[in-house]
């Protein structure tokens, strides 16, 4: 067998026809292999990104601050209406630099790395101030020098905890521009006058605050008065029989004559005219100082820094959410964190379509949207559904599934179903959720969900469509951070208590100056001053 040496004499590589064809296929595959490779993660990281809950959240938020730099959610109306966002945007430039700020419910803030992922969405630099219902919660400077955590500081040690987010995020703004050794001086001086658990006096009361205020004030108007009438001529009583003791007595107003009589009681002379209208013209001008003076000094008539939200404020929320299920049966709030990937939406299309074309089934609309006590319906599922039902106008199921706290509602508006049924029979683990549940991200909303048509399904039909039953009021959300009047029930009511005490003070007062006389007599037969 004859063996060539692939070296030949000038020591080149002497090509071989099988070997290159060899080494020419490994390489195109190993080539074809990579580019595979390749092209398989350029794929699919797109679409990784794309179901990511914190990417897709980012994306919807930094789209928003492309369109304006102050974005306040639609969700917080009774709290932070939309329309103080030029409020907001005010302060902003009082930072000096590009600010953008986000204002979202407290859970829907929370995924970490948030505002890193809005500021690469976005791709511009500048200061990302996120605040909730009443602080800020997160400040980041990306390309700029500004003292953001020293801003924060102080803004969360100074301000009163009732005083708001605007309130807050102003002072936030106000260390920013002071510049990095102020801010930081003011935010040593913060913490060591509050990081022993004091905390600034609360701006406003609430409604126990009033009622105290209201009683203490009716307490005055009916007791001061009565009390002058009552003590200033008893004091002037007193005070005849204590000058008019007789030289001599023994300080029991009596001594004997000449035929050995008693002498007759000391007389008081009669209060003249005069005297009794200065008396009623004082306690007349006590009533009046006590109610003009009254409200100036509680002169708060809101619970609350929040403005009055308007009907824009309060419709916003459901217009978006109408609109979407008017194009998609299943709404994800894209504020909030994503808890739903593809695939768990696409199984539950088919379950909802399938239920649709079921006999006695209908459309199902789910809301994936928060239910907040601060928001249009005053976190009531009921209210906000029947609400939605009202702007979409189909009939169907509503369901509404909170992705924040992990809630699932159910509400019939016209199909034949059993309404009680679903109001009352739906397992616990679908409407709240198990343990496992509750310690999950996203709730494990995408097989309760799946649960929950499969309970539409079993559930019994009725002969004609029935609603569930018309929800209870919610608290106006224009008038509930209005205090009652001063001069409300509870004034009122404090009158006659100032009159029982008023009777009291005066019997204690008459007792402790009957005291001092008889010690007066006793010590000085005769008090009466010299001339």
């Amino acid at each position: 067998m004859t063996t060539v040496s692939a070296y030949g004499d000038t020591g080149g590589i002497q090509h071989i026809p099988g070997a290159v064809r060899t080494l020419r296929t490994r390489a195109f595959l190993a080539l074809f292999a990579l580019a595979a490779l390749f092209t398989t993660v350029i794929g699919v990281t797109p679409a990784q990104a794309a179901t990511d809950p914190v990417t897709l959240q980012a994306a919807h938020l930094a789209d928003r601050l492309r369109a304006n730099p102050v974005h306040i959610t639609d969700q917080l109306p009774r709290e932070i209406p939309r329309s103080t966002a030029p409020a907001f945007a005010e302060a902003a430039e009082r930072t000096g630099v590009p600010t953008y700020v986000l204002v979202l419910p407290t859970l829907s803030g929370a995924e970490p790395g948030l505002l890193d992922a809005v500021h690469e969405r976005l791709g511009r630099d500048g200061l990302y101030v996120l605040l909730d219902e009443s602080m800020v919660t997160d400040a980041v400077a990306y390309g700029v020098d500004v003292p953001a955590d020293d801003a924060s500081t102080v803004a969360l040690y100074e301000v009163p905890y009732d005083a708001g987010p605007l309130r807050r995020f102003e002072r936030f703004t106000e260390v920013i521009a002071q510049g990095g050794k102020k801010a930081a001086a003011r935010a040593d001086a913060a913490r060591a006058k509050y990081d022993d658990g004091a905390e600034p006096s609360d701006m406003y009361i609430d409604e126990t605050g009033r009622s105290e205020q209201s009683s203490f004030t009716g307490f005055l108007l009916a007791g001061v008065p009565l009390l002058i009438l009552m003590l200033v001529p008893y004091v002037r009583r007193w005070w005849h029989r204590l000058s008019s003791q007789p030289k001599g007595g023994k300080g029991k107003g009596t001594k004997k004559g000449k035929k050995g009589k008693k002498a007759k009681e000391i007389q008081v002379p009669k209060s003249g005219p005069v005297f009794r209208w200065t008396v009623a013209v004082l306690a007349l001008a006590s009533a009046v100082a006590i109610a003009v003076i009254a409200p100036l000094v509680y002169d708060q008539t809101r619970s609350s820094w929040s403005p009055r939200p308007r009907a824009i404020d309060l419709n916003a929320r459901l217009d978006r959410v109408a609109e979407g299920l008017a194009k998609d049966p299943v709404y994800a709030d894209p504020e909030s964190p994503r808890v739903l990937d593809a695939a768990q939406l696409d199984r539950l299309h088919d379950r909802i379509g399938a239920f649709a074309r079921s006999q006695g089934g209908g459309p199902v609309f789910v809301s994936l949207v928060p239910q907040l006590t601060d928001d249009e319906s005053g976190g009531d599922e009921e209210a906000f559904a029947a609400a939605v039902h009202d702007k979409l106008g189909q009939a169907g199921v509503y369901v509404v599934a909170d992705p924040l706290h992990g809630s699932i509602e159910v509400f019939n508006h016209g199909l034949r179903l059993d309404s009680s049924s679903l109001a009352y029979d739906i397992p616990d683990a679908i409407t709240v959720g198990d343990a496992s549940a509750e310690q999950a991200d996203d709730h494990l909303m995408g097989s309760r969900l799946a649960a929950l048509i499969t309970v539409l399904d079993k559930t019994e039909r009725s002969d004609e469509p029935t609603t569930a039953d018309a929800p209870y009021p919610v608290t106006d959300p224009v008038r509930e951070d209005e205090l009652v009047p001063l001069f409300g029930p509870d004034f009122w009511s404090a009158l006659f208590p100032g009159v029982l005490v008023s009777g009291l003070v005066f019997g204690v007062v008459a007792g402790l100056l009957g005291i001092v006389g008889r010690v007066l007599r006793r010590r000085n037969p005769d008090p009466r001053p010299a001339a």
